[in-house]
């Protein structure tokens, strides 16, 4: 094996003890020493590839966005699922991210992080526009194919179903705006959630 190839190995060795450390633990909590100790290696060795604190929650945040982007790049060239290609990259995104506890813990940890230090914001920053670019690329690619989307009956979906998906869509918005703000105008935004609500 190459010498890149087997940094890039230790790497990922490192943020899985990491990201086992945020299950566990708020990030605050976690420190360099307890991400060696979790890894089996020494702080001086963890420091070898992860000089700062923040060096190693910067690759954890581009290792989250790879997963994403791969998982997404592996549906959509995937021959066999030519008419619900964009709609079921969205869906694996949605479900291997948002519904995986594990994931969300470190989502979580990673948000406080971004919130509390100013040097974690920027790259945190970065990851939510990525992907933002990405989501928008999936947006424009199923709209360019409408008969990708599965047709919806509206009553299939409960109150507290629908009211779960306003409560997601008020509380992220208010979250992402805070370390990534676009601009939303919360009228605006208001009004969009009603309307996905009427028949």
């Amino acid at each position: 094996m190459k010498k890149p190839e087997k940094i890039a190995k230790k790497k990922k060795f490192i943020i899985e003890a990491l990201k086992r450390q945020l299950d566990k633990h708020a990030y605050s909590y976690v420190s360099i020493q307890d991400v060696a100790d979790e890894a089996g290696i020494s702080k001086g060795g963890l420091r070898y590839y992860f000089p700062t604190k923040e060096s190693l929650y910067e690759e954890l945040i581009q290792d989250f966005f790879n997963q994403i982007e791969e998982e997404h790049l592996q549906i959509v060239s995937n021959p066999n699922l030519e008419e619900d290609r964009f709609f079921l990259s969205t869906l694996l995104g949605i479900e291997r991210f948002v519904l995986n506890e594990a994931n969300i813990k470190v989502f979580v940890n990673l948000m406080l992080y971004g919130l509390q230090d100013e040097k974690m914001r920027q790259p945190i920053k970065k990851f939510f526009r990525n992907h933002l670019e990405l989501y928008k690329r999936i947006v424009i690619q199923t709209k360019e194919n409408r008969k990708s989307l599965p047709p919806i009956n509206r009553g299939d979906f409960d109150m507290t179903f629908l009211a779960r998906i306003a409560q997601i869509i008020f509380l992220s918005a208010g979250l992402l705006e805070a370390i990534d703000p676009i601009g939303i105008e919360p009228s605006k935004l208001t009004r969009y959630v009603i309307s996905l609500f009427e028949e």
